[in-house]
Parts: structure tokens; C-alpha cells; sequence
């Protein structure tokens, strides 16, 4: 319980309280003027679930972080967890680190996984290149050999110097001027420049496919070059 004195006079009390505002400096070394609050050496500290909400302009300088969800790193770099946001060379994500990192890179419009890199329409793979403006659509291996599509022949092509296999409609393999070329009814091969064409093994043929000729003087069942040059079997007698 307070006890008072019936004396004490409360002009005097008054007094004393006004006195000792004037003599408190709760701001220390800050001030308010002209609707700014100045802090000078100071720390503006909210705790205990305190909100700093404003509208308008966010303006500062000098290097700066804020705990949390999110940060403000040097050079205006933005990082939330795993994530960076950064305004170098025209605008710049990057998702995690490490050779597993994916890239956003808005200056050079690309984007890059690892190893992967999209840029300019064409997809990189380390030193493999896929680009969808060369033959339709063509993947080329760092020793320079290409896989290509091949509409013409509705399938596709490997080319490698200057050898071209082909696989498709009709499949054939190219080495320079000579060539195996096989449809889906004949089989051509052609050894450019009177070159050898070289058979290791058995020759098997079906009987009944090939023609006949009839000529008792030879053994039967030799294989002659018409004119034409089909080849044809021979035979003793008609029907054979």
C-alpha cells in the first residue's frame, strides 16, 4: 500500500517529473527530423514477432544481409535457400552447386545442367553438339562424326568423313565412291574403279530362284554368266 503524505503538494510532484524527461536522452545518438528518424552508430531492433511494413522506395548502401527465408548478398545478389538471384552479366538463377547446379543465364540466354547446356536453339553435352538447323536435325560427336536425319530416305544418317551409312527406306553403306546399297528388292554393290569385290565362305543359292539352261556337254548344275549377267544353272535336261 502507498503511503502519501497529505503535505506533498502535486504542482511539485509534477514539476519533478517534467524535470526528469528533460534530463532523459532515450534516442542516444539518433534524432527526428523532418519526419527521418537518424541513427548514428545505433541498431533499429524489432524482436518478439515485430512487423517492418512500408510503401514506397527501399533505398540502401552499403553491404547488408537479412536472416531468414531469404538474404541480400554484396553486388545486389539475392539468395533464398539453395538459391541464388544475381544481376551480373544481364540477369542470373542458380539452383543448387556443384557440377549439379542448374543455371539460368540471362545475358547469354542459356540455361545449364551439369554437363547440359541449352543455348542459341542447340542443346551441348560436353563436347557433343545437338542442333536442330543442320540436316533436319544432327548430332555431331567431338571426333566430328554426325548423326543426322534423312527425310528423303525416311530414316537416318551417319557420316563420318567420308563414309555415309544410310538407314532407312533403302539402307546402304558408302565409302567414298564405292557402295552396298540394299532395297527392299535388290542388293547392289558396286566397287568403283574395277576394285575387287571379295566373298569369304560359301556361296549358297536357291534352286528354284535361279534360272536354268539346258546343255548336256557341261556337268550339270554349273553356274554360268549369261550375257546379261544374270547368273543361270545348268542343266541336262528341260525341266531339271
Amino acid at each position: 500500500m502507498v503511503v502519501r503524505n497529505l503535505n506533498d503538494s502535486p504542482i511539485e510532484r509534477l514539476r519533478e517529473v517534467v524535470e526528469n524527461r528533460g534530463r532523459e536522452n532515450p534516442f542516444e545518438s539518433s534524432s527526428i527530423r523532418n519526419g527521418m528518424i537518424r541513427f548514428i552508430g545505433g541498431v533499429l531492433k524489432l524482436e518478439a514477432g515485430a512487423l517492418l511494413k512500408g510503401i514506397g522506395t527501399f533505398d540502401w548502401t552499403g553491404p547488408g544481409s537479412i536472416a531468414g527465408d531469404w538474404e541480400v548478398l554484396d553486388g545486389g545478389v539475392i539468395r533464398v535457400g539453395g538459391v541464388l538471384i544475381s544481376p551480373v552479366g544481364g540477369g542470373r538463377i542458380m539452383i543448387g552447386q556443384g557440377p549439379v547446379a542448374i543455371i539460368f543465364d540471362g545475358g547469354t540466354g542459356s540455361l545449364t545442367m551439369g554437363d547440359v547446356r541449352i543455348e542459341a536453339g542447340k542443346i551441348y553435352v560436353k563436347d557433343m553438339v545437338l542442333d536442330p538447323a543442320v540436316a533436319g536435325g544432327a548430332l555431331t560427336f567431338p571426333n566430328g562424326s554426325r548423326l543426322e536425319a534423312d527425310d528423303e530416305n525416311n530414316g537416318e544418317r551417319l557420316v563420318a568423313g567420308n563414309a555415309v551409312v544410310n538407314v532407312g527406306a533403302v539402307t546402304s553403306i558408302r565409302k567414298g565412291p564405292s557402295s552396298v546399297i540394299v532395297s527392299s528388292d535388290e542388293v547392289t554393290v558396286n566397287a568403283a574403279g574395277g576394285g575387287d569385290i571379295t566373298l569369304l565362305g560359301r556361296i549358297v543359292a536357291s534352286r528354284a530362284d535361279m534360272p536354268t539352261i539346258v546343255d548336256p556337254n557341261v556337268e550339270e548344275g554349273t553356274v554360268r554368266i549369261l550375257a546379261s549377267g544374270a547368273l543361270a544353272r545348268t542343266v541336262l535336261e528341260r525341266g531339271l
